[in-house]
């Protein structure tokens, strides 16, 4: 008489499924991922972080030529108070290419234990970019095209 488990090919089936289960439940346990909440350490290494990602993106910035004058900053705020994430208004030429800053500033983020998500509004031409640590928006970028640039 033949069993379900004595068939070679379910015991193998049954194995790699319950292998596979086991690396799901260490990977959830270990957090990993770059921005996981996991990365939040002390508020001194959040400040120099935050400031690290600051300047990274001043320096992406400058290397395309968006001045001081293109970009409008502001703190975030909700129900009248402070959410601690950052804000910024960038006008740019349709010359812009969103889609290589959003790589090199992921590239100049991770090292700061962040990530960059990008969202589009095409009809208003916005691209809006979001630098994410330890699980929760820092920083916001929307980049909006000037027709006449």
């Amino acid at each position: 008489m033949m069993t379900a488990l004595s068939d070679p090919a379910l015991r193998v089936r049954l194995l790699v499924a319950g292998v596979l289960a086991v690396c799901a439940l260490l990977l959830s346990a270990a957090g990993t991922g770059t921005g996981s909440p996991g990365v939040r350490g002390t508020e001194a290494e959040r400040r120099s972080a935050e400031s690290g990602i600051a300047a990274a993106l001043d320096s992406l910035m400058a290397e395309d030529g968006i001045t001081a004058a293109d970009v409008r900053t502001w703190r975030a705020t909700a129900a009248g108070k402070p959410t601690g994430r950052i804000e910024q208004r960038v006008t740019v030429g349709r010359a812009f290419l969103s889609l290589d800053f959003n790589h090199g500033l992921g590239i100049r983020v991770a090292q700061f234990g962040a990530r960059v998500v990008g969202t589009e509004k095409t009809r208003e031409q916005i691209v809006a970019m979001h630098i994410i640590r330890g699980g929760r928006t820092i920083r916001t970028v929307s980049f909006v095209t000037d027709a006449g640039r």
